[in-house]
């Protein structure tokens, strides 16, 4: 598959947590595909966010609906440092690819 139609592929399955890291110094941590490229997991990239904590713990009592719309707009926030589809390899995009494809199938 060529590097446009996996990206294409990407933007359209976006946004998509593909791993969730806990630190005890730093909080949590994620990695994430969005439309715009890629969420690195930074270290302590949730302490001015939510204090560190990983915001799905404070969405109790949701609908499905209201708990799917709260994550797209947790991870479509500015607050994200992306880096673009354009920054990164070939290489790069393809593990992103399998990493999406492996958690959620892409038709």
């Amino acid at each position: 598959m060529k590097r446009e139609d996996m990206i294409q592929k990407l933007k359209q399955a976006a946004p998509v947590v593909t791993l969730v890291i806990f630190t005890d110094d730093m909080g949590c941590e994620f990695l994430a595909v969005v439309p715009d490229g890629v969420i690195y997991s930074i270290p302590g990239m949730l302490l001015s966010y939510s204090g560190g904590e990983w915001p799905p713990n404070l969405w109790e009592n949701k609908t499905e609906e209201e708990y799917t719309e709260l994550w797209k707009i947790f991870l479509l926030d500015e607050t994200w440092e992306v880096t673009a589809w354009e920054h990164l390899s070939d290489e790069e995009i393809e593990k992103w690819f399998k990493e999406v494809t492996y958690q959620n199938p892409l038709s």
